[in-house]
This record gives structure tokens, C-alpha cells and sequence, in this order.
């Protein structure tokens, strides 16, 4: 019997347990592997997108303990005795003029603490009165909620084609005084224990005959403590421009027009002193500014 080293039949059989175990092995690796990349592997499937909610700002009102009452105004004109009309003097022409005014002030005049009523007027235009001319309207206040009408006991019963207020104690005298802006010439008030006078001439601050002055304010520009002031004029205007001008509208005929197809004015500069001996206005110095 030969031996088992020397048998082709037992070397075949153990090379092939061998290549069994060898394949058994390598089976096994190989589902090991899968196994773990399986497991360790990452999930690419797309996640759907949730979308987000969009929604507008939410306003939030704090809620106070304290709610303020409601504001309401009532219309007392008549009831406090007031009874002023503007005029403008409009007769078909359609001046621009007509469209502008007027000024109002609240001054206590008289110093007794309450404040009174002073209303800006304008006036017909010559050639076209018709009735008592148009003056400016000037109320006293009781201080009890009733106005009465001083405008000629005050002196303030000024005719003019008025546009503008300003109010001020330009003398410093405790009193406080009015300048008023028109049409062809303006006019300081002064005030004196209740009563006005004009002063405008003596003062030199009409300004020009053409002038169309609008507004004005009392201002120290100087730090000196006296008031001076300022006067802003419009436009250059006048009957004959503005008839020129001829502002048409299609269908209705003559119309009012806009400002800007004028030339603008310069407006004026006063630096003012006091003399203590006349207790005046006094221009140290006008400068148009334009």
C-alpha cells in the first residue's frame, strides 16, 4: 500500500479541503465587509424641503393703563363773538394776490394774561371798493372764552392789502408790538400801554411802494437785545405783469396762475437800535438778500 505522502488520490483531497476552507474564508470577509460598509455607509436620499412660513410684520400696540381721551375740536367762532371776513377785493381778473392770506396772531396786548385775537386783511382793489373798506380785525379776550371787537379803539383798524403778522417787543418796553406784511407797503405798530400807533415811517421799514412782502420775524441776530428784523418778499409783481402773463385755462378762460412764472424779490435785512430817550425803532442797517 503505498503511502499517504505518495498518494495522488490524498494530495488531491487535501488541496481541495484547502481551497474550500480558503474560499469559506474569503466568503466570509467579503459578507463581513458588506455587513459593516452597509451599516456605515450614509443616507444620500434626498430629504424633501420643508418651507418655511412667511408671514408680514406683526404690529404690536402696548397697552397702557392710561388711554388719553379722545381729542375732539368744535368750531367756537361765532360763539366766542368772533365775526371777521377776509376780503381779497377779487372782481374777474384773477390777480394773484387774490389767492395768498392772510396772518394771524395770538398777543396779549393789554397784559392782563389772556391772549388776544388779531386777524390779517387784505382789501378791494382800487377802482372796485364797494362797501366800508376792509380792515384788519382786532379782538380783545375776556377770558372767558368771548372776543371782543377793539380793533378801532386799539388803533389797530389798519387798511392795507395785508398778508402777514409778526409779533415782538422790539423796544423792550414791556408791550409788545406788531409788524404787519402787505401789498405795497408794511407797517410797524408799536404798542403803547394797550394802544398802537404806526411808527413805519419814522422806523424806515415800509419797505417799496412795489414790494409784495409775505412774511416777517422779530429776531437778535446780533446778541445785542434789541430785536431786529427780517422781511421776506415774494415776487415781483403787479397789476400789469400778471395781466401780461395771461395764465388761460382750455375751456374756462383766464385763470389764476403759479408763482414760479414771476421773478422772485429780495427779502430785507433790518439791524435795528433803540434810543431810550423815544423808546423808537431805529435802522441801523438794510441789506436786500436774495
Amino acid at each position: 500500500m503505498p503511502a499517504p505522502e505518495n498518494n495522488p488520490q490524498s494530495r488531491d483531497s487535501v488541496i481541495r479541503r484547502a481551497f474550500y476552507w480558503s474560499l469559506l474564508v474569503f466568503v466570509s470577509i467579503a459578507c463581513a465587509s458588506a455587513v459593516v460598509w452597509f451599516l456605515s455607509r450614509k443616507d444620500n436620499t434626498p430629504q424633501p424641503v420643508e418651507e418655511a412660513a412667511v408671514t408680514g410684520p406683526v404690529s404690536v400696540t402696548a397697552t397702557s393703563r392710561e388711554t388719553p381721551p379722545a381729542v375732539r375740536f368744535t368750531d367756537s367762532t361765532a360763539a366766542a363773538g368772533i365775526s371777521f371776513v377776509h376780503v381779497n377785493g377779487r372782481y374777474g381778473e384773477k390777480l394773484m394776490p387774490e389767492t395768498i392770506g392772510s396772518g394771524a396772531a395770538f398777543i396779549d396786548y393789554d397784559n392782563d394774561g389772556d391772549q388776544d385775537l388779531l386777524l390779517v386783511n387784505s382789501s378791494q382793489w382800487p377802482g372796485h371798493e364797494q362797501g366800508a373798506p376792509a380792515t384788519l380785525a382786532f379782538y380783545r379776550n375776556d377770558g372767558r372764552g368771548h372776543f371782543e371787537d377793539v380793533s378801532q379803539a386799539s388803533g389797530l383798524a389798519i387798511h392795507c392789502y395785508g398778508m402777514g403778522v409778526a409779533v415782538g417787543d422790539y423796544d423792550n418796553d414791556g408791550w409788545t408790538d406788531l409788524y404787519i406784511t402787505a401789498l405795497g407797503g408794511n407797517h410797524l405798530l408799536h404798542n403803547k400801554d394797550g394802544h398802537f400807533s404806526d411808527v413805519t415811517a419814522s422806523a424806515g421799514v415800509a419797505g417799496l411802494d412795489d414790494d409784495w412782502s409775505t412774511a416777517a420775524a422779530f429776531l437778535d441776530y446780533d446778541n445785542d437785545g434789541d430785536l431786529d428784523l427780517f422781511v421776506g418778499n415774494y415776487v415781483l409783481w403787479s397789476r400789469k405783469i400778471n395781466l401780461e402773463i395771461d395764465f388761460q385755462v382750455t375751456g374756462l378762460g383766464r385763470a389764476y396762475g403759479a408763482p414760479n412764472h414771476f421773478t422772485g424779490a429780495a427779502c430785507i435785512a433790518t439791524m435795528a437800535t433803540v434810543t431810550s430817550a423815544t423808546s423808537r425803532m431805529l435802522p441801523a442797517s438794510s441789506s436786500p438778500i436774495p
